[in-house]
């Protein structure tokens, strides 16, 4: 045990506490456990438990919920406490882990200072830090104890300023060690402490006056005398007092008596230990403390008896890590003289043959290294083999400790992450179950690894071993089975396990790396069969009764229960997939196989049959599914009958992708693993399931409802009564609604009723007339046939008349005002009413003339109130009371009081001139005015709705309320409604308000400026905005984008309409040429109430409605229309509305159209649209439409046919779904394997594909009648992608700058002028294959598609006649159809639109396939290889061997050599030069052997040989000596290797100036063996050597020939010659 492990064990004991190494060290469960019992390890009640019984709450259980409420706050505190609790463990575990490393901080801070003695004295441990770690006051707050509890006295921790480190307290001296043991001068309190001045500043002056220094003796000896000098002085200081000119005179006296002794001596003389001599420049000196009362250090050398290194080696070390067998390395040691004097240095070499070590080279001559200088040795390291070595070289100096530098050798193995076991899991016998490991060398050296059975090893060569890519041991194989690896490197391994029984399989495999080192690892997997078992199912199983027919191959047997039409009754099974393996799966309904068999007689194999159920009343859900491994799977198995019939099938589950077991036995057992397995579908259960159907049980509870007694009529009663099911499946009903006289409905009107329940219900009657009535209320039941009748019996009666108030106040009139008020007048009975309200005269003073009634007599219908105007005028100032009476026909009368007081008012506005601001012209603006009543009357005021004064008609004004009352001194606010009809600023307008009781009427003015209707267009999430102010900027609205539309579909856009102005217009939006509008036909069928259809069907219409839609859209033939939604509305002040413009096709090109936007009276805005359609308007009726893909049509596979035999034909449909009638050029195309072309320019001199007759002939004239119009000059020069077209045209069509073509174009008609014909026509295409008709070939060439129907063409294909007959012939090809407009109509309307024709549209493309196999004999070949095939070297011709005694033989001469140097145009077809990523060269020669039959039929047989070529590289292409020193000689080596599979026989010849021979190289021959030898054998190391002859440059060649033909390798020489001596090499020959 070492110092540093002593002191760690050490500082363990010491340590007494438990370091807290994690939070799960501080877990204190066991002891809560032990103290608390059963109150901390019984279960508490879970949030899993307030959960459920927060979902089980029901509303009518007031207690459960109050429970519930109580147990969620008891469960939130309890968390809230246990998150407190967690947070205080953790925070106290925290606290222990940093007060424990501050303590080990702190206790190895002493021990560094102090020593051994720390322990040695057993002195106290560190201060304790927890005090400081933990925070105090959350203990506190959670009521636990703190440190601060147990410590009285709490001091503060104040950290300490740094500074010179200080001896701690139990370090320090005592007095006792002072005066027994310790030599440093001590005070006493009487005598000064001596000192000494020799310090290191005073030792450095001295050297600089003096070459001599005092040795230790003499400066000991100078130093005590010294110090009882100054002691003595200090003494008797008083008496003696020296000036300073007898103390310069006294130095200068004795530094003349010193003089003579100060000669300078030797270092090499003096001991190591002495001062000057053995002086370390790197031993670590002492500090030794002065006196206390002075502040100065001086220094002291360490012991003598320590001994001083001399010489230090770098590296201490000397490492080979990196080596291979057979090479030598290098590695140099430095050796430092670390002392203040030269010394000698003598090395003794290495003990061990593979260690060597070269002469040294040193700075100087003699061998000697001066101080701080180093010498060189070089270390040489010859491997033999790849182990581990280990030696060391014995460096001898003056020192008697000799220096020992290690020599060790170590080669990091590869390490690989394979593990031990590869476990692959379960797989199905017979099937194959592959896996990828993923293998790293994370060692630092590379290797080379082989994989085979463990078996095989050991072997005797590795390439015996390895015959195949993977290696195999059923049921295992892995692949690779040899690879190499880099340090880092990774391979993806691929393992394959295929069992063939089921049980579990282990074979063990071994790696073998390429340094010797081997590895077993072990492939393990578990073959299994499908089992499935049926666990479980709900009722339990069935058995069939005594003599029923049941499936004859049924493994189970279900009875549904009898059920009503249409229901659903359902039944769970649980089944088990007892292997652990997912299992695919399907359920199958099928019929059952029934014969009646008599007991003990056995079903006939052959009358089983296997048809699918056509009844759809059983089915399974999931139907289609994966079953996981060894898990219970749920199925639902439903009855659903349609009909009153019993109903039987049988469910057969089916797992898919099994494997064939067949094949397995009969190949005894075993698999191969370039087999591939056969799976197919095992139909493993099968259910018989019976069920059987019956009609609804419905009851009434009661069966009549009669009402009792007399109602009034327009009455509602609510009567309740029970509707009973006692069926076997809940019922849908709905009830009948009677609204004749009377009304009668039933709440809830439908709903469903579940088996053996009832429903609640209500009858709602209201009655219509007066009398006793009876009815019966029909109910219909869902999939029942008769309706269900409830009889109804009640009576009526009629009503009464009440008034809204007792009495009428009419409160303080102004004097000539009239005032009305209104009363209300009820009938509460269902029956009319005839009533009159007349004046009753209870006081004769009393003047009735001043109240009006009006109406005052009448019929109130019944459960009807009408409304009666009570008005009063005041003629006088007075208090007016009096009495009016309500008289009903045969019924009771009323009163009502009318009272009302009159006087006269006076009233002011506040302010008399109205600003307004923001006012637009049509758009009210509202305002307020303040109305004062100055008088304690209320005053009646009235506005006048006409204005005043010359501006008054371009405005208006309505003021609310436009009459009222002021109550007595009160104020009141008017709103006032300004409109403004005209943009004219207006000033001279008055209000006139009358008030009544006033002479003169209240005056308002207005001013205002009003502004007009203001509209801007912008896009959706753009800056892109247009208005009608002339001059902003523009919107186009373009449906492309990055690129075409696809036809048939639909692309919408948005559009943004902004009113900027508090004036709502109208607005209408439309297109100006392909205008869309949606047919009113579909319109009214989206109107049209539907019954509720299924999903599907609902889906089905709904897509139907869609393209009749569409196709009203595009009815026109334009084909495009812009669809506008909404096409006109209402724009709102300061709204924004969105309009959707959508676009619709069915036809290609390019549209251009404007969206005329009408606003209000403003301009019309015509907006840009713009939209490329692509894409193919005719499919092939084999494949139907393909949305996604319209250019592409199907595959016709001919299949295989004999060479020259018959011509097949395939009849295909074309369908043209545009309004345009297409003219389509149908060209055949054949695909080359070896074909390098990469385009096709094609030039056509007028139209490429002119209008033809029936025989192919141009029609003349067919120009002028198939073209379109060509496209505008931007648009027709615009390259694609796929293909460029550049043609020499003329522009046509009405177009802003073509003034003369269109010559009608201001009376707006449209004129169609005749397009200029194409002079020439350029296209370049992708080439994809040549143009040919053979062997396809389509008639006709050229058809019509008529427009919205169908054509027919002939696609034939003519077998090719093989050249060779021992090849299959594989034929692809592909026809492309170009499109052209074969209509004569005007399809350009207004000039807004182009579509490209012919090689400008990418046509239809239909892909052709078939195979031709020639009728011809096999021929057997050794070892069933597809050639014969020869592999030969060019070192062969070496041995002189040319002829392979063999019955078919490949004869090797010096002749098929010369075709590695030749241009590839020279060399035959049959040879060809091969060349691997490495380099390696090959000749590969190829012939024909001809086979000739009796029959006189020829085959021939493929020959193939391989010649290897050797191949030479340096491995560096030039070399540079530098500046050589005249005279010495400088070598530098090159390596030589051969990359060939053949080997080399090479010569050397340098080529350098004339009369120079500066360059040599060693060897000058010799023989290099191919790259599958050792690298020794196929690289040689050549040394070149460079001696200089002269001052001045040299350059030369290096070249290096073979015998077979190889490419001479050239190397650069260069270098310099120089007479200076600092160009001299310390290691000449190196």
């Amino acid at each position: 045990m070492n110092i540093a492990e002593e002191r760690v064990t050490a500082t363990q004991n010491d340590c007494i506490r438990h370091r807290p190494a994690s939070d799960q060290t501080q877990d204190i469960s066991s002891i809560l456990a032990n103290i608390f019992k059963d109150l901390y390890t019984n279960e508490v009640t879970g949030k899993d438990t307030v959960t459920s019984l927060t979902k089980a709450r029901r509303e009518d259980n007031s207690y459960q919920d109050k429970y519930v409420q109580e147990l969620q706050q008891v469960h939130l505190e309890y968390s809230r406490r246990m998150r407190d609790a967690e947070m205080l463990e953790k925070h106290i575990s925290q606290a222990r882990r940093q007060a424990s490393d501050k303590e080990e901080q702190a206790q190895a801070s002493i021990l560094e200072e102090v020593g051994e003695a720390y322990h040695q004295l057993s002195l106290p441990l560190v201060k304790p830090a927890f005090l400081w770690c933990v925070d105090n006051d959350l203990l506190k707050r959670n009521h636990l104890i703190c440190p601060q509890d147990c410590i009285t006295e709490q001091v503060p921790l104040i950290k300490a300023p740094k500074g010179k480190p200080s001896t701690p307290g139990f370090a320090q001296p005592t007095v006792s060690y002072n005066k027994h043991i310790g030599t440093q001068p001590q005070d006493d309190g009487y005598s000064t402490v001596p000192h000494s001045d020799l310090t290191i500043q005073s030792v450095l002056e001295r050297s600089e006056e003096t070459l001599t220094l005092f040795s230790s003796e003499e400066a000991s000896s100078t130093g005590s005398i010294h110090s009882q000098k100054v002691s003595q002085m200090d003494k008797h200081s008083w008496k003696l007092k020296v000036s300073a000119q007898s103390k310069a005179e006294d130095k200068a006296a004795l530094q003349k008596l010193r003089k003579p002794q100060n000669f300078l001596r030797n270092p090499h003389f003096q001991p190591l230990s002495g001062q000057r001599g053995g002086e370390s420049l790197i031993a670590t000196k002492r500090r030794v403390q002065s006196a206390p009362n002075k502040n100065k250090e001086c220094c002291s050398s360490s012991s003598p008896e320590a001994p001083v290194p001399v010489f230090i080696a770098s590296p201490p070390v000397v490492l080979f890590d990196d080596y291979r067998v057979g090479q030598v390395y290098e590695a140099t040691v430095e050796l430092r003289n670390m002392t203040a004097a030269s010394r000698h240095v003598r090395v003794i070499p290495p003990t061990t043959p593979h260690f060597s070590v070269g002469l040294g080279r040193f700075p100087g001559d003699g061998g000697v290294v001066a101080p701080g200088i180093s010498c060189q040795y070089t270390v040489r390291f010859a491997p033999d083999s790849l182990d581990d070595y280990e030696d060391f070289l014995l460096v001898e100096t003056q020192s008697p400790f000799p220096l020992v530098v290690p020599l060790e050798a170590r080669r990091p193995p590869p390490v690989l992450t394979l593990p031990a076991v590869l476990d692959f899991g379960y797989c199905l016998v017979g099937g194959v179950k592959f896996m990828e490991v993923l293998c790293r060398n994370d060692g630092l050296s590379a290797g080379t690894f082989c994989i085979m059975p463990k078996h095989q090893w050991p072997a005797s060569s590795l390439r015996s071993a390895v015959k195949a890519s993977f290696a195999e041991q059923p049921p295992f194989a892995v692949s690779p089975c040899l690879f190499a690896l880099l340090p880092g490197q990774a391979v993806v391994m691929e393992v394959v396990f295929f069992p063939a029984a089921a049980e579990s399989c282990a074979q063990s495999f071994t790696i073998v790396c390429d340094n010797c080192q081997v590895k077993d690892f072990t492939m393990q997997g578990m073959g299994q069969l499908v089992m499935l078992e049926l666990v479980a199912m709900e009722g339990g199983e069935d058995l069939p009764e005594l003599g029923e027919l049941h499936d004859l191959t049924a493994d189970h047997f279900v009875r549904f229960d009898p059920a009503n039409l249409n229901s659903i009754s359902q039944k769970k099974l649980i089944i088990k997939n007892n292997t652990h393996l997912e299992l695919p799966f399907q359920w199958c309904i099928m019929k059952p196989n029934l014969q009646p068999l008599l007991p003990g007689e056995t079903p006939d194999p052959s009358g089983i049959q296997h048809h699918l159920s056509t009844d759809n009343c059983f089915s399974i859900s999931p139907e289609v599914g994966m079953l996981d491994p060894a898990q219970e799977h749920v199925f639902l198995l439903s009855y659903h009958p349609e009909q009153l019939m019993d109903y039987h099938s049988v469910c057969r589950l089916v797992i898919r992708d099994v494997p064939d077991m067949q094949n397995i036995y009969e190949d005894g057992g075993s698999q191969q693993l370039d087999m591939i397995p056969k799976v197919g579908d095992a139909i493993v259960m099968e259910i018989d399931v019976k069920g059987s159907t019956e009609p609804y049980k419905i009851l009434l509870e009661p069966y009549a409802l009669i009402i009792p007694g007399e109602t009034y009529i327009h009455t509602t009663i609510r009567k309740s009564f029970k509707m009973w099911n006692h069926s076997k499946s809940a019922i849908c009903f709905e009830w009948e609604r009677i609204s004749d006289h009377h009304i009668i409905e039933v709440e809830p009107s439908s709903g469903e009723i579940e088996i053996n329940e009832c429903f609640d219900m209500d009858l709602i009657l209201t009655g219509g007339q007066p009398g006793h009535f009876a009815t019966t209320l029909q109910c219909h039941v869902k999939h029942h046939p008769n309706p269900i009748g409830l009889p109804i019996e009640a009576t009526f009666k009629g009503p009464q008349l009440t008034l809204s108030v007792p009495s009428l106040d009419l409160g303080l009139l102004q004097l000539g005002q009239e005032v009305c008020s209104t009363i209300l007048i009820s009938n509460n009975s269902p029956l009319e009413a005839q009533w009159s309200l007349r004046k009753l005269p209870s006081d004769p003073t009393v003047n009735f003339r001043q109240v009006k009634i009006n109406p005052s007599e009448g019929v109130l219908p019944p459960l009807a109130s009408c409304s009666v105007d009570v008005c009063f005028r005041a003629v006088c100032c007075q208090s007016f009371e009096g009495v009016l009476q309500l008289s009903v026909l045969d019924g009771t009368g009323c009163f009502l009081s009318v009272r009302a007081d009159v006087q006269s008012p006076q009233v002011c506005l506040l302010c008399c001139e109205l600003l307004l601001t923001d006012v637009y012209v049509g758009v009210a603006q509202s305002n307020k005015v303040t109305l004062f009543n100055q008088t304690l009357l209320p005053a009646h005021f009235t506005w006048s709705n006409q204005l005043h004064g010359p501006q008054a008609h371009l405005c208006s004004a309505s003021f609310t309320p436009t009459s009222g009352t002021l109550e007595p001194n009160t104020q009141m606010e008017i709103s006032v409604s300004f409109t403004a009809h005209t943009d004219e600023e207006l000033s001279e307008v008055t209000a006139v308000c009358e008030v009544e009781g006033m002479k003169k009427p209240v005056v308002l003015e207005f001013s205002a400026k009003a502004k007009r209707l203001s509209v801007s267009y912008s896009l959706p999430d753009t800056d892109c905005a247009g208005s009608d102010v002339v001059g902003q900027q523009s919107v186009i609205l373009d449906f492309t984008e990055d690129q075409a539309v696809l036809i048939g579909k639909s692309v919408t856009r948005q559009l943004m309409v902004t009113n900027h102005t508090a004036i709502a217009a109208p607005f209408t939006m439309a297109a100006n040429v392909f205008t869309g509008r949606c047919p009113l036909q579909s319109v009214r069928k989206r109107e049209i109430v539907r019954m509720p259809f299924h999903e599907m069907q609902a889906k089905k219409i709904e897509e139907k409605e869609y393209e009749e839609f569409v196709s009203g859209l595009l009815a026109h033939g334009k084909g495009a229309a812009f669809f506008t939604e909404p096409e006109s509305g209402t724009l709102g002040p300061f709204e924004s509305a969105i309009i959707n413009i959508t676009a619709f096709n069915n036809m290609w090109g390019t549209y251009e159209d404007h969206l005329i936007c009408q606003v209000g009276d403003l301009d019309p805005v015509l907006i840009p649209m713009r939209l490329s359609v692509r894409g193919c308007p005719i499919h092939f009726q084999m494949i139907g439409p393909q949305p996604d893909n319209q250019n592409q049509g199907p595959i016709i596979r001919f299949g295989t046919h004999v060479s020259e035999g018959d011509t097949v034909s395939r009849l295909l449909r074309l369908n043209n779904t545009s309004p345009y009638d297409i003219r389509m050029d149908w060209l055949t195309y054949n695909k080359e394997s070896e074909d390098g072309k990469l385009i096709d320019l094609i030039v056509a001199y007028g139209e490429p594909f002119p209008l033809k007759d029936a025989d192919g002939n141009e029609v003349v004239g067919g120009l002028e009648a198939s073209m379109a119009f060509p496209p505008p000059w931007g648009q027709s020069h615009t390259p694609s992608t796929d293909r460029t077209s550049s043609s020499l045209r003329t522009r046509s069509g009405c177009s802003e700058f073509v003034d003369e073509l269109c010559g009608e174009e201001e009376t707006g008609t449209l004129v169609s002028v005749a397009p200029v014909k194409k002079l020439f026509s350029v296209f370049i295409n992708p080439h994809e294959g040549n143009a040919a008709d053979y062997p396809y070939c389509i008639t006709p060439q050229q058809i019509v598609v008529p427009a919205r129907g169908s054509s027919t063409i002939h696609v034939s294909f003519t077998p090719l006649t093989l050249s060779d007959p021992s090849i299959d012939q594989r034929c692809i090809g592909y026809a492309l159809g170009f499109m052209s407009l074969d209509s004569k109509v005007d399809v350009d309307p207004q000039g807004q639109v182009f579509r490209a024709q012919g090689y400008e549209l990418e046509p239809l493309r239909l892909d052709l396939e078939a195979f031709v196999k020639p009728a011809v004999l096999t021929v057997q070949l050794e070892e069933d290889e597809d050639l014969l095939e020869f592999s030969a070297a060019a070192s062969d011709l070496l041995d002189g061997d040319m002829l392979r005694q063999v019955k078919v033989a490949f004869h090797l001469s010096t002749a098929l050599l010369t075709y590695q140097n030749q241009p590839v145009e020279d060399i035959p077809p049959s040879v060809t030069v091969l060349c691997s990523e490495r380099g390696e060269k090959k000749l590969c020669f190829q012939q024909s052997l001809t086979i000739q039959y009796s029959n006189n039929t020829v085959q021939t047989v493929p020959l193939c040989a391989h010649l290897a070529l050797p191949t030479l590289y340096f491995s560096c292409d030039s070399i540079n000596f530098g500046t050589c020193y005249v005279g010495q000689t400088r070598i530098k080596e090159v390596h030589l290797y051969n990359r060939g599979g053949s080997s080399s026989c090479w010569t050397t010849l340098i080529e350098a100036e004339e009369g120079s021979e500066v360059f040599r190289v060693a060897p000058e021959h010799g023989l290099l063996k191919p790259l599958e030898y050792p690298v020794s054998s196929c690289r040689q190391t050549l040394e070149i050597s460079f001696t200089a002859n002269d001052e001045r440059s040299y350059q030369g060649t290096l070249t290096v020939q073979g015998i077979l033909g190889e490419p001479p390798l050239t190397l650069h020489l260069e270098g310099n010659g120089s007479f200076d001596e600092r160009c001299i090499s310390l290691t000449p020959g190196s």
